[in-house]
């Protein structure tokens, strides 16, 4: 799992040979922005944990335990499946409390069927609090 705290991060996870398609990559890259934007738009040191902030992607096959998807469930705020185009994302918001927030995102069709069909549950079954 590739945790994205800075932008840097987000670069190098994009350069991880067959990490993410290139739209994927984009819209990472788009999504990090808009949340610095809105978090603190003038930081050149801009870090997503000073805010309390997580973005995790999946690696391609990443199997997560049973122990993670059923404790992740439990602070599902949202989950969408993005359409690139050329691929589709599934993008989960866990919000541990009122201040803390991880992103969760994963090509669809990449992972074991196990963790596939717990974010097409979560999106097919419109979570939200």
């Amino acid at each position: 799992m590739f945790q994205i705290d800075t932008f840097q991060d987000m670069q190098a996870v994009c350069r991880h040979k067959d990490a993410l398609p290139e739209s994927a990559c984009r819209f990472l890259g788009d999504f990090f922005g808009q949340l610095q934007l809105s978090l603190e738009p003038e930081s050149e040191s801009f870090r997503l944990s000073d805010h309390g902030y997580a973005l995790l992607v999946l690696k391609p096959g990443e199997c997560l335990s049973a122990y993670q998807l059923e404790s992740w469930s439990v602070d599902v705020e949202y989950a969408e499946r993005i359409d690139l185009g050329d691929c589709q994302l599934f993008k989960v918001c866990l919000m541990e409390d009122n201040e803390r927030f991880t992103f969760l995102v994963s090509t669809v069709g990449s992972q074991p069927e196990e963790t596939e069909k717990w974010f097409a549950r979560l999106v097919d079954g419109g979570v939200c609090r």
